[in-house]
């Protein structure tokens, strides 16, 4: 009787260990982190931040990457600095007038640099026919921006400094229009003359259909800057850098997988967030549509043609020039920059198969990525 009973339960915890884990992923406990976009929109020009859980990067990690949209950049580092979420994603500016401000230092940490070239570098748009023929047409003009507290004022304000306008003479009435149709629609119905704001803002307005020119910036100040940088909260950083590794290791490879196939992207994009597809489309058209809003971003993110080469490398020349761009050079010294941003986890959040996603992006099979993630990450 003993000999059987030990038998049959050794046979049992054969069948056990052989025994296949469908749920493996439901049963592993991931490490939560929340992400606040500088967006109210999860716009497919951006998915390269979620597509990672389509794809499994981040799961694979041991993270559970959840994105939250806000209304604009500072909203977002609201949340951060006040512990609501762990991650923000705004432009640097907000942080460096607070920074200069000097009160309180920011407790937050700049760890990973996602768009090489800054987002709203494009130029302004304006109507078709419009007497704006450069960017030193926009004195005295009324510009629509996303917020009261956005970035387009400060590209426009360096804009007509470089035609020869300074500050004391600038005279820019900067009206808040929302986000894409919204603000172009402001623009049609001549609330505003013309519109400052980022890349894919103006594809998502063309693709819904709204006809406008785009009048750039000039190359000399724009070509050293850089967008958007996840912030974290400090606290959270230095308690969870294993953490934070995983998420931007998933956040790099999703960043690769986007700019080698951005068909691909908008595919595992449309799964994850079918309702964003615009009313009144099929998924096929809406993908004709908004193709274009991944391309314009594509290249944002490609750090081939960098001096460092790493993802989310920071560089300190380029600190340096952004805090020259927004006139805060002579409040804040190199030193003090140098604190709120590190490239301390850079090397090890590169440590992946750079090839093997390339080799994803480019063999990618919808069927076959749809059920690997039914099976594995839903």
């Amino acid at each position: 009787m003993g000999k059987n009973f030990v038998r049959i339960f050794l046979v049992f915890c054969l069948l056990v260990l052989l025994a296949p884990n469908n749920d493996s992923f439901a049963a592993k406990k991931l490490k939560n982190i929340k992400v606040t976009l500088a967006n109210p929109l999860f716009n497919p020009g951006i998915s390269f931040l979620w597509i990672g859980n389509f794809l499994g990067y981040y799961q694979d990690e041991g993270i559970d990457a959840e994105f939250v949209a806000a209304q604009g950049g500072a909203q977002a580092m609201g949340w951060v600095l006040a512990g609501r979420t762990h991650v923000g994603l705004p432009r640097p500016i907000p942080i460096l007038f607070k920074a200069a401000r000097g009160k309180k230092w920011p407790p937050v940490t700049g760890v990973y640099i996602l768009n090489r070239d800054a987002i709203y570098a494009d130029g302004v748009a304006v109507p078709p026919g419009s007497p704006i023929k450069t960017v030193c047409d926009l004195n005295n003009k009324k510009i629509g921006v996303m917020s009261s507290r956005d970035s387009g004022p400060f590209f426009v304000k360096k804009a007509l400094e470089t035609c020869g306008i300074p500050a004391s003479k600038q005279n820019v009435t900067y009206l808040p229009v929302g986000a894409a149709s919204k603000a172009a629609l402001a623009m049609k119905m001549k609330r505003v003359e013309a519109w400052a704001n980022v890349d894919v803002q103006y594809t998502l307005a063309q693709a819904a259909g709204f006809k406008f020119n785009i009048i750039p910036y000039q190359k000399s100040w724009t070509k050293n800057l850089f967008g958007n940088v996840v912030w974290l909260n400090t606290k959270f950083f230095k308690n969870n850098k294993k953490t934070v590794v995983g998420f931007l290791r998933g956040l790099a490879k999703g960043s690769l997988f986007f700019y080698t196939n951005p068909d691909a992207a908008l595919a595992a994009h449309w799964v994850l967030y079918p309702e964003s597809i615009p009313k009144g489309m099929s998924r096929k058209e809406a993908t004709a549509k908004m193709i274009r809003v991944l391309r314009a971003r594509a290249p944002k993110l490609r750090v081939d043609d960098e001096k460092d080469k790493r993802f989310g490398a920071h560089h300190a020349g380029e600190w340096s020039e952004y805090v020259k761009f927004v006139g805060l050079d002579k409040k804040l010294s190199d030193s003090q920059v140098k604190r709120l941003w590190t490239n301390e986890l850079i090397a090890e959040v590169n440590n992946f198969d750079k090839e093997a996603v390339i080799r994803r992006a480019k063999k990618f099979d919808i069927k076959k990525e749809l059920a690997n993630y039914n099976k594995n990450y839903k």
